[in-house]
């Protein structure tokens, strides 16, 4: 089912950023030197505590995707987790308000946990045939953005059983996909999926990165070996990886298609560029920094932003991502 107010919105944003509706709000990068400790999300989820649609009378937030009924989504779910978790920050954690309603919206993955291997995940219970994905399926990136809630949660409240969650999900990251885990690999480099195919490796880029924040988070509460192992790992990918997404004027929303482009909408070009730039701070490496001026530029060009525009519009067959 094609979203066609979202994709309208996507095509408006290229000129009109400011126009861009909650599912493409622009989050930018929020630190600006390494951390020492686990503190605020690295980039400004804000945004994302304004969920537009329902809650479940728990005060869940429900995703609808096409004519699939409501459910409740473990990404959405960690994203408008940390969009409060954003605002928390910004109170210097001194908001009893909203760190109770946190903690109310990290204990859903306590709740919802479910068994993967001998660790823990949260699968994603939405149908995409067209990528070999049927429900339910585990995802990197909601692996990720779930580690970053629940350290989050268990530094605010010490309670000891929220970080024992988070290591139990780093298990995944240790299987391919084709075993149940979320490791998959392109041209033999290894990369941690948001959606895993068996088909072929998708690599959307924003995934991927998002749950080595998770890993980093994690690695920042408790100096996680395995964590801080699986990351380092993962940034070795993503820097054999990134050539990959560069066409020299725009990025590439994901591998599945490779060598065929599949252009970035504006507003994913700009998440990339903003959480590779919060990867370098992470780690110092050169490349991740190069990338992220370099991807910069190209949403600054007039004449580089409007072919990628023309692309997506014109030749990209299929219009969800």
């Amino acid at each position: 089912m094609i979203d066609f107010k979202n994709y309208i919105n996507k095509i408006l944003v290229f000129h009109y950023p400011e126009k861009a509706g909650y599912w493409n709000s622009i989050t930018k990068c929020c630190i600006s030197e390494k951390p020492l400790e686990l503190g605020e999300y690295y980039l400004d989820f804000s945004s994302k505590a304004a969920y537009p649609n329902q809650f479940s009378e728990d005060g869940i937030p429900l995703f609808n995707y096409g004519n699939q009924s409501n459910i409740e989504q473990p990404v959405v779910i960690a994203q408008y987790a940390l969009g409060l978790g954003s605002l928390l920050a910004k109170d210097n954690f001194n908001n009893p308000q909203l760190e109770k309603k946190f903690l109310n919206v990290t204990d859903w993955f306590v709740n919802n946990k479910e068994n993967v291997k001998d660790g823990t995940g949260w699968f994603i219970k939405i149908l995409h045939p067209h990528y070999g994905l049927n429900a339910p399926w585990i995802s990197a990136m909601a692996q990720g953005e779930a580690i970053s809630v629940l350290t989050r949660a268990a530094k605010i409240s010490k309670n000891d059983l929220y970080e024992k969650i988070a290591i139990d999900a780093l298990v995944p990251f240790e299987y391919d996909v084709k075993d149940g885990g979320i490791v998959n690999y392109f041209k033999t480099i290894p990369v941690y999926e948001e959606a895993p195919s068996t088909p072929k490796t998708m690599a959307v880029l924003n995934g991927f990165i998002f749950s080595l924040f998770g890993l980093y988070d994690l690695y920042l509460l408790n100096k996680n070996k395995k964590a801080y192992s699986l990351f380092n790992n993962g940034i070795e990918s993503l820097v054999k990886l990134l050539p990959y997404y560069d066409f020299k004027y725009w990025s590439n929303y994901f591998l599945y298609e490779y060598p065929r482009k599949y252009y970035s909408s504006y507003t994913y070009h700009i998440l990339v560029t903003e959480q590779l730039k919060a990867l370098y701070i992470l780690t110092g490496e050169s490349i991740l920094n190069n990338y992220a001026k370099k991807w910069d530029k190209y949403s600054k060009s007039f004449i580089k932003k409007n072919i990628a525009l023309f692309h997506k519009v014109f030749f990209s067959n299929k219009i969800n991502p």
